[in-house]
């Protein structure tokens, strides 16, 4: 039995970093950016959040096409303190039915990532 069974990965997205102070406690904030995203016909990949901040992955393809529009929406929709692009992201997947139960697997991955001058954001 492995550990680990596969690692996957994607290229060209950009990542939409949205920041709110006290965003946690506005119901609906999340599905908001979403809606805007539905609205100019993007689907996302992943999104990561925290308390004051919330960032979603998208196609890079997708999104330039409606860049103006997502960004001019988005402020419209929740009023963000910040909104931040960053293009080039890749997002990578590693994989394993053992992953969970192997303490320290997550940081042996973090660091072969490090070792290889990949920055994890």
């Amino acid at each position: 039995k492995y550990t680990i069974t596969g690692i996957a990965g994607k290229e060209n997205f950009v990542s939409l970093h949205v920041e709110k102070a006290m965003m946690n406690e506005e119901i609906g904030y999340g599905r908001r950016v979403l809606q805007v995203l539905e609205d100019n016909g993007i689907s996302f990949e992943h999104m990561p959040s925290g308390i004051d901040t919330l960032s979603v992955c998208v196609r890079q393809e997708a999104f330039e096409q409606h860049e103006q529009e997502v960004i001019a929406g988005i402020h419209r929709a929740v009023s963000p303190d910040l909104i931040e692009l960053e293009a080039g992201i890749a997002l990578i997947a590693v994989v394993g039915r053992g992953m969970k139960e192997i303490r320290g697997t997550a940081g042996r991955i973090f660091s072969a990532l490090a070792h290889a001058n990949v920055n994890v954001k």
